[in-house]
C-alpha cells in the first residue's frame, strides 16, 4: 500500500472503500479504525455490499481486521 492509499483509507472512516488484498480479493469495506503504528498495523472494518437505492448495506454484523501489509491498494467504490 502506498502513502496515498493509507491517506485515503484514513480519510474515509465510516465511508465505503474497496480494499484490494495481496490474495487478489476486492472487499467493499467501511473502515472503522486504522492502526498504522506498532508491530501489526491494521484496519478494522465492516464488510458491505451494494444495496437498493444507491446505498451500501452491511454483510452481517461482524467486524473484520486485515493487516495493512496485506492490502495492495485502496480505491473509491464505483458509482452506484
Amino acid at each position: 500500500m502506498t502513502a496515498d492509499d493509507l491517506a485515503l483509507l484514513k480519510s474515509r472512516i465510516d465511508e465505503v472503500v474497496v480494499l484490494e488484498t495481496v490474495q487478489g480479493e476486492h472487499i467493499f469495506a467501511k473502515p472503522l479504525v486504522v492502526f498504522d503504528e506498532g508491530d501489526t498495523p491494521d484496519v478494522f472494518y465492516l464488510e458491505v455490499e451494494p444495496g437498493p437505492d444507491d446505498t451500501y448495506i452491511g454483510k452481517g454484523t461482524a467486524g473484520y481486521s486485515v493487516l495493512l501489509s496485506d492490502i495492495v491498494a485502496v480505491h473509491l467504490p464505483p458509482a452506484l
